[in-house]
């Protein structure tokens, strides 16, 4: 406790001396105004996204309801996926000797996105409640995670790339998007009531991307959200940063102040 009252004794002190030398300054009182914001802001949607978990929380027996209510068009997936040059994960078959040597196909040039992508990842919604997790399911690879909540509820960018789909254009989707952050790394959001960005759109991380919605093969609303590396889809809890329930059943004031509280990280993910 010693330590920790003369460290925030100090910090107070080096604020109060670099009040004194700057605070006469415009730019030194503009910078203070932005921040302040920038703090109201964030404690702002992490107490509205706590609210809204509350909600959904109270009523996940419905909301566990909601999910695909059919196949999806898998070929339709890859084909904007190869279309775009994301290198396909199967091995290419093997030339017979009585064939001619072909030239390999080239992934279409790289715009915006890097090689590899070596950034954080976040959750593509704030408040949600998980409606059908990806594995196993109806005899088959379900290949996303199914994320339940209300209409309209923000649909974010899980991290930054490429719009290579926005459309309503694939069987079983609906509304959907799907991004390229890398050479092979995608990720889609499928059943959306609206989307916000079209394609050839460059995102960031965090930007709203779509409002959640119940179109194409649903049983209710919700986000079929799916990350693939190449052709395979992987399971986005192996990939994305674990969910803090503990942070989401703290009382708002708590949750926004809590060190490692984000507004980019779910509230939960039952």
């Amino acid at each position: 406790m010693a330590i920790v009252a003369v460290l925030t004794a100090n910090f107070f002190a080096g604020c109060a001396t670099v009040d004194q030398k700057f605070g006469d300054q415009e730019w030194y009182q503009k910078s203070k105004s932005v921040s302040a914001k920038a703090v109201e802001v964030t404690s702002t949607t992490a107490s509205k996204a706590y609210g809204r978990m509350q909600k959904y929380l109270a009523e996940k027996d419905v909301l566990k309801t909601f999910q695909d209510a059919g196949e999806h068009s898998e070929i339709a997936v890859l084909g904007v996926l190869h279309k775009s040059g994301i290198a396909s994960t199967a091995a290419p078959p093997t030339a017979t000797p009585k064939q001619p040597k072909k030239h390999p196909l080239q992934p279409a040039p790289l715009t915006t996105v890097p090689e590899q992508y070596a950034g954080s990842l976040r959750w593509p919604l704030d408040a949600y409640i998980v409606s059908s997790e990806f594995g196993e399911r109806w005899g088959k690879l379900h290949k996303g995670m199914d994320m339940a909540a209300d209409v309209g509820e923000p649909v974010y960018a899980i991290a930054d790339g490429d719009v290579i789909y926005a459309g309503d254009g694939l069987r079983g989707y609906g509304n959907v998007i799907i991004l390229r952050h890398d050479r092979k790394t995608s990720s889609l959001y499928a059943h959306n009531n609206e989307l916000k960005v079209k394609q050839g759109d460059h995102v960031t991380q965090g930007t709203l991307i779509a409002l959640l919605g119940s179109t194409g093969h649903s049983t209710g609303p919700h986000v079929h959200f799916e990350i693939r590396d190449g052709d395979t889809a992987v399971n986005p809890r192996a990939v994305l940063p674990k969910p803090k329930v503990a942070d989401a059943l703290q009382p708002p004031a708590r949750a926004a102040t809590a060190a490692n509280w984000q507004p980019s990280t779910p509230a939960v993910a039952p």
